[in-house]
């Protein structure tokens, strides 16, 4: 039995090369292009109680290449996963301070046997060919003997794996089982040589094309759906499946029915047993449940498959069939068509979705996840390349190709209306390529920038990595479309699908088909968006026009190129007539010009009218709109890149002053800059109109500058600043804040009616005052940083202010102020807090302000001024009893007064 599926392999490997099977040259390949071959042979046996999984390998590896081989190496994922030393462990555990709590979480693979069989086996290499050594999750053996080019080597082992609890796309939850990188599996060889990355936190994978058969053994009622086609046993979906005609109720009774008989075969067939092939792929995954239901949909005759989760049943069902169809459907017309013989697609345990050949794991239901995650069966599948050394490749053009899908059937957003809440559907909000391409420029003009191209490991922290090689990565192929014009666009689709379906692909391969396509030499921009982090600004300089002598008007518009970035940018001439003009400039000279001659007088210009060159402020591309929207929660993220947007809302808070002030306040930005502040209240007591005013703007990527005035309850104040942030990379820590500044208050000494703290002493309500009269104007330096990013608050902070009658001050002091704020946590999830503070007067005159004193229990009141319902008395009920994190912070002090020795 043995020899005869030895030599089964073999014929099947020959005939499948030669007839065009991955590592032979095929149409539209260069003629010196070759990829390996392999062959998986797998049985594998999943015992739930244990958490164990048993199983054999016979690996079938052909040397395509022209060059001859002296090593083999493994892929051995699932021991990332073993301990705190692997190398995925220490990433995480820099990166997020993740550990496996215990060894129930962990898991592991052991190899009990190998053995390396070349094709012509000698007598003598029988005691050496079981030899090998494993680093992290690589195994490297020596061959017994060189392996020529088009000889073969046969592998045969035995493993074990200990499944760990789910983390990082594979594991187990409950009864669930999801099985992804998680056997042995040969690294790549290909033109660059070996291959063998050991499995990082950051960055996903890279495989060798070929066949697996695998033979998988679980509990009869386990349901189970895998990468290929059944071709023996079964799977049990037909036990599970949905029968979508049937009411709730009904149902509900037919599915305890059918848990029922899988109960009763169960006593006579405990185990199941079912075979899958697969072709041309370079991954195998699996999951199974005994909780699944399955349904089926098609595609031009493809069966599309989908397991679900029981709960999930209200939102699967039907949907997930249709939208897979439609995923199908869409990259078979824009790409090329699907060329596997199904499509699986199941209800993983990860939180988002991954991907793999014929089969995706999604966390929902979701549109825009189902085509993104089919997508990869493209991007990743299809075209197989190193998703560690280029991840744009797939991970860009499958978001890229997610969102186009949307713009083709008009939806901005991918959640139809009838799925959101009313807020969603009244308040206004940036399309999904308008949010991508902010997100996308914040990030780019950060002062932390990488290149899109940079090794997924090598990226400064996970955001970066994602926002490369999702967000900038999509945004690439917009560029690219925008280059070299849509229909061409879609023409380089379809033969990039003609040249490189079913093989290895890489930027240089990618880029000889557009350039092949549009006849466009194109090196400047693969150079810059891929290789460079240069940011594109144009504007527009001096418009001129004039009539001519044949009564036409010309019109020469200048155009400046502000930073190193290069995108050709189009202008476009608006007439009286409302009739558009475009032209395009090549935009590659720091100051260029176009000229539009037309018959009807021009009005007006703008620069890159459809904002498509990721200009990275569109000030100054012609008249910007101002936008006014009423201040719905969670509108901060509406920033569209064309206006500037002023929100407004009413403004109300009690006092025992005035009693109920009303007001207004409007808040103004664009993009997350230029952000202006304006409010104003009336007392119809004190018949007082107070306002605040403020303004602040990011002229540098670290450093920003801000300006304050109000008129407050009888206050006047001002502040201006200098605020500086830096950290190792945007969003992780260390992160260090610096504001320098310069402030001014002054409370008349007849508006310190105002300026009193309500205390209750039994039955019995006291004014104590809380605010000096007076100038207090002061210099202030305030410095903290964040060591670990534990907390969103600072860790440790000091703080010096110096007030002086030399500034126009009617009190004179310098004040210090510092803290050191520590989380130590234990590994079952808790921890210690732990707190110091510190704050000295080094002046002792007399006359330092009560506002600004140190208190035992919270925050003074200067601190508190921001918050006007806390500014003055009688704001909240009670408020000696409302507590304010700062000062000493002590709770047991609460309702003393402050501490207003020299220290605290």
């Amino acid at each position: 039995m043995q020899k005869n599926q030895r030599a089964f392999i073999c014929v099947v490997a020959i005939l499948l090369i030669s007839s065009g099977y991955p590592g032979a040259v095929s149409a539209g390949a260069p003629d010196d292009y070759w990829q390996q071959f392999v062959h998986y042979q797998m049985n594998v046996s999943l015992d739930p109680a244990t958490k164990m999984l048993t199983g054999t390998s016979s690996i079938l590896y052909r040397n395509n290449s022209p060059n001859t081989l002296d090593k083999i190496y493994l892929y051995l994922y699932p021991n990332a996963f073993r301990n705190n030393e692997t190398i995925y462990a220490k990433e995480e555990a820099k990166a997020y301070w993740r550990m496996l709590p215990n060894a129930e979480a962990a898991g592991w693979i052991d190899i009990t046997e190998f053995r390396i069989v070349p094709q012509k086996l000698s007598a003598k290499l029988e005691t050496a060919i079981s030899a090998f050594k494993i680093d992290d999750t690589i195994l490297e053996a020596t061959l017994p003997q060189p392996l020529k080019p088009s000889e073969e080597i046969r592998i045969e082992l035995a493993f074990k794996q200990k499944i760990k609890k789910f983390q990082d796309r594979s594991g187990y939850r409950g009864n669930q089982f999801d099985f992804a990188q998680w056997y042995p599996k040969i690294c790549v060889y290909d033109e660059a040589g070996w291959h063998p990355y050991p499995f990082h936190a950051q960055g996903e994978f890279y495989g060798e094309f070929g066949t697996f058969d695998v033979t998988i053994d679980v509990p009869f009622d386990y349901i189970v759906g895998a990468t290929g086609v059944v071709t023996e046993g079964d799977p049990g979906w037909a036990l599970v499946q949905v029968d979508t005609a049937l009411s709730a109720a009904d149902w509900t009774k037919k599915y305890a029915e059918m848990k029922f008989g899988i109960a009763e075969k169960m006593k006579t067939q405990p185990r199941r047993h079912v075979s899958f092939h697969a072709e041309n792929v370079h991954d195998f995954a699996w999951l199974t449940s005994p909780d699944f239901l399955y349904e089926r949909g098609a595609y031009d005759g493809i069966p599309i498959h989908v397991l679900f989760r029981s709960e999930a049943k209200s939102s699967w069902t039907k949907a997930v069939t249709e939208r897979g169809r439609r995923a199908l459907e869409w990259l078979s017309t824009k790409f090329g068509r699907y060329p596997y013989p199904q499509l699986t697609i199941t209800h993983g345990l990860l939180g988002g979705g991954m991907e793999y050949p014929m089969l995706v794991m999604n966390a929902s239901e979701s549109e825009g996840l189902i085509l993104h995650e089919v997508g990869h069966i493209y991007f990743y599948g299809i075209f197989g390349n190193n998703e560690q050394k280029e991840a744009w490749l797939d991970e860009g053009f499958t978001t890229f190709q997610t969102r186009w899908y949307f713009e083709s059937r008009d939806q901005q957003n991918e959640d139809p209306a009838a799925n959101k809440t009313w807020l969603a559907r009244h308040r206004p909000q940036n399309s999904d390529n308008s949010s991508n391409r902010g997100w996308a420029l914040n990030y780019m003009t950060s002062g932390y920038n990488e290149p899109i191209s940079l090794y997924s490991y090598k990226f400064k922290n996970g955001m970066s990595y994602g926002t490369n090689a999702y967000t900038k990565g999509s945004i690439f192929y917009e560029m690219l479309r925008y280059v070299v014009g849509a229909e061409t666009f879609d023409k380089i689709c379809h033969e990039y699908f003609n040249r490189w379906a079913l093989k290895h692909v890489n930027e240089a391969r990618f880029k000889q088909v557009c350039e092949d396509v549009s006849g466009m030499e194109l090196d400047w921009f693969f150079q810059q968006w891929l290789h460079e982090a240069k940011l594109v600004d144009y504007s527009l300089g001096a418009v001129k026009r004039e009539k001519t002598v044949d009564g036409k008007w010309q019109t020469t518009v200048e155009i400046n190129r502000n930073d190193e970035g290069i995108m050709p940018v189009e202008v476009e001439l608006t007439l009286a007539n409302n009739e558009k003009v475009r032209q395009r400039w090549d935009g590659k000279a720091k100051k260029g010009t176009v000229q539009f001659t037309t018959a009807v007088e021009p009005r007006h210009a703008a620069l890159d009218p459809n904002d498509q060159i990721m200009d990275k402020s569109r000030l100054g591309h012609g008249t910007m709109r101002v936008e006014f929207i009423p201040e719905y929660p969670r509108l901060w993220n509406y920033n569209p890149p064309d206006a500037y947007v002023v929100t407004y809302k009413p403004s109300l808070y009690y006092n025992d002053i005035d009693g109920l002030r009303l007001g207004m306040r409007f808040n103004g930005q664009y993009r997350n800059t230029r952000r202006l502040g304006l409010a104003a209240w009336y007392g119809p007591n004190s018949s007082e109109l107070d306002g605040r005013f403020s303004f602040g703007n990011r002229f540098h990527p670290h450093w920003n500058y801000q300006l304050a005035l109000s008129k407050l309850e009888g206050r006047i104040s001002g502040d201006v600043s200098l605020l500086g942030t830096w950290s190792r990379a945007l969003f992780t820590p260390p992160t260090f804040n610096l504001a320098i500044g310069a402030s001014y208050s002054e409370l008349p000494a007849e508006d310190v009616k105002y300026a009193f703290r309500r205390i209750e002493v039994g039955n019995n309500v006291l004014a104590a005052p809380t605010w000096s009269a007076g100038k207090v104007n002061q210099v202030y330096l305030n410095f903290n940083v964040n060591p670990r990013g534990i907390t969103w608050r600072s860790l440790l902070s000091y703080e010096i202010r110096h007030a002086n009658s030399a500034f126009g001050s009617d009190a004179t002091f310098t004040r210090l102020q510092g803290g050191l704020r520590f989380w130590v946590p234990t590994s079952a999830g808790d921890g210690f807090y732990f707190r110091l503070f510190h704050g000295t007067f080094l002046r002792q005159e007399d006359d330092k302000p009560l506002q600004h004193l140190f208190y035992a229990f919270d925050a003074n009141p200067s601190e508190q001024f921001d918050s006007f319902y806390l500014r003055s008395r009688g704001a909240l009920p009670a408020e000696a009893h409302y507590h304010r994190p700062g000062g000493g912070n002590l709770r047991g002090y609460f309702d003393q007064p402050e501490r207003a020795g020299k220290s605290l």
